[in-house]
């Protein structure tokens, strides 16, 4: 049996990892891009805009990246467990 409630934390941990190593990379890059000047100007950073890049990066990368590794971690398990029985 694999263990399931290890199936959580290391899906949430990755996720959380990846897509805030992902959203900090995407969103720094905007920023200093800043197409239109949306993010920044004379005045000062729009952190409004900085915010929903961030967001609109982090929860659909958290989300994948969870899956894939939760998901990972079963097949791997599985396969241990076939090795060891068989």
């Amino acid at each position: 049996m694999i263990a399931r409630r290890a199936l959580w934390p290391i899906g949430i941990v990755s996720g959380v990892s990846i897509a805030g190593v992902v959203t900090l990379i995407v969103t720094v890059w905007e920023w200093l891009e800043n197409p239109s000047g949306i993010f920044h100007d004379a005045d000062g950073t729009r952190w409004s805009f900085v915010f929903d890049t961030a967001l609109s990066w982090f929860v659909p990368t958290f989300l994948w990246a969870g899956g894939i590794a939760a998901l990972a971690y079963a097949v791997a398990a599985l396969l241990r467990r076939r090795r060891r029985s068989g």
